[in-house]
């Protein structure tokens, strides 16, 4: 099937036959592809060209290792229970690009749970046809391998020249399918799996779309199945047809039914971890291995700039200001930010684990915020997760999901958050700046222009709180600099911001 010729007809197709709704940057490459050669001449435009151009993702194995824990530890053994002794295990995964989602299922069942790995019958579906060649291969780089461990290459991969080739035992546990997700869901029988993995695909669909996916996962739910989406997905106010699950840092859904006692929010302690601990990602190549110091990211990528240089910037900082809860919390709070305006962070993460869980969520977001400084990436994945889970500080939850995507190199979805941030706030400045800083590095420079010319503006009526809070340890001065030099960058006048 041929596309339309239209950028505006090409997205209104997208959007009624897969229920993805482009972003910026899929916008940016229909256009391209509206201008190569073949297009001009008014040659055919595949639409399988373009749903590649728009879904091609960033993915690795063992990503979010806590879910995958979560599954193999809990779910499985759980789901072998609800049926006739020794049937399959169903698992969707949609969305699963070139294979790394499903393959790590089948490794970890191998490795926690050896006497449920040959029941597993673990579907992978995506509309990227070139994305399912690839994972028909199962031959992948060292860049894809970066959140497993050593031993788990060595056990499960074969190297060959620079690749990697998965075990074929493994291999066999999962067939893969192209299609449409929502057509597929269409035509699936009721109660067809046992649990879906849909981590970080609903957050490109339309709101409409969307509930059609949500409902038919309900649809091809066994009952008592289990839904998992990605950490910064959640269905409140969405649908009502699941239930959350919070097990060991792990967020999940499970499909509600009449005949299943509801799960619990919380679960007792697990016994002791199966799985081996994988690294969050391969090393990069910053001054202190493992070292994400959104300050020192500042700093580096201020000089950089003001030498015109095309390289990485990870910086930042961010989130909503904190406000006044429970009597407790205003002098808890209070008590974190001069901490933090002293550079204190380990004095600060003392006083955050202090105040107990009771304490207002807005200190959750600081400990996420002293984890990024630390570098405990993981740790404040986790943390952020858990506040989107239950609703809480989402404007700064969404900044700083933003940072650790960026530092993962995930530019797509980083800018997504950025988005999602500014949207919940259009006053924060922070979110402005950062994707300003990644559409003006990704060749974007009318929308990083836009983007930048309203955090300058921003940044001076910026809240102190918010500043010393997620600014990295430097002033308002110091970032409205650093927003100035990106503009220079750009060859375009400043605003100036003491306008608006």
């Amino acid at each position: 099937m041929n596309a339309p010729r239209d950028a505006k007809g090409i997205e209104d197709l997208i959007e009624a036959r897969f229920g993805l709704a482009p972003s910026g940057f899929q916008r940016d490459r229909i256009e391209m592809i509206l201008g190569e050669k073949p297009a001009r001449s008014g040659g055919p435009i595949p639409l399988e060209r373009l749903v590649e151009a728009v879904t091609v993702g960033e993915t690795y194995f063992f990503r979010e290792p806590m879910q995958i824990d979560a599954l193999v530890r809990r779910v499985l053994p759980e789901r072998a229970l609800a049926g006739a002794r020794g049937r399959k295990l169903r698992i969707l995964s949609a969305g699963c690009s070139s294979g790394e989602e499903p393959y790590t299922m089948a490794i970890a069942t191998d490795l926690a749970t050896p006497e449920l790995s040959s029941l597993l019958s673990i579907t992978g579906l995506d509309v990227n046809g070139a994305a399912i060649e690839k994972a028909r291969r199962a031959r992948y780089s060292s860049w894809a391998l970066r959140g497993a461990s050593q031993p788990i290459r060595d056990r499960f991969f074969k190297k060959d020249g620079e690749a990697f080739v998965l075990d074929p035992r493994i291999q066999s546990r999962v067939v893969f399918e192209e299609g449409n997700l929502l057509e597929v869901l269409a035509r699936l029988p009721e109660a067809t799996y046992d649990v879906v993995f849909c981590r970080n695909v609903l957050i490109y669909f339309s709101e409409r779309a969307l509930r059609r996916a949500l409902a038919g996962f309900a649809r091809a739910l066994l009952p008592g199945g289990y839904l998992f989406l990605g950490h910064s997905e959640s269905l409140r106010g969405i649908s009502d047809e699941f239930e959350l699950v919070h097990e060991n840092d792990a967020f999940y859904y499970r499909a509600k039914s009449p005949n299943v006692s509801p799960a619990a929010t919380t679960i007792a302690p697990p016994a002791p971890r199966l799985l081996p601990e994988p690294p969050i990602r391969a090393p990069l190549p910053t001054p202190a291995e493992g070292a994400f110091s959104w300050a020192e990211e500042i700093q580096r990528a201020s000089t950089r700039i003001a030498r015109i240089a095309e390289t990485r910037e990870v910086g930042g900082a961010a989130a909503g200001a904190p406000k006044a809860r429970a009597a407790e919390g205003p002098s808890a709070l209070a008590r974190v930010l001069d901490l933090l305006e002293a550079e204190r962070h380990d004095d600060a993460l003392v006083v955050v684990t202090a105040a107990g869980p009771d304490a207002p969520p807005e200190l959750e977001l600081c400990r996420a915020a002293i984890y990024g400084e630390k570098g405990r990436l993981r740790d404040a994945e986790r943390t952020l997760g858990a506040l989107l889970a239950r609703g809480q500080c989402e404007t700064g939850a969404h900044y700083l999901l933003g940072l650790l995507r960026e530092n993962e190199r995930d530019i797509e979805r980083a800018a997504w958050h950025y988005r999602e941030a500014k949207r919940r706030d259009p006053h924060f400045s922070l979110p402005r700046l950062r994707l300003g800083m990644v559409l003006r590095r990704e060749g974007h420079g009318a929308s990083a222009r836009v983007e930048l010319e309203q955090a300058l503006v921003l940044l001076e009526r910026e809240d102190r709180a918010r500043i010393v809070m997620f600014g990295g340890g430097f002033r308002r001065e110091v970032l409205l600099e650093l927003c100035k030099a990106q503009l220079d960058a750009l060859g375009v006048p400043k605003r100036d911001s003491t306008r608006a």
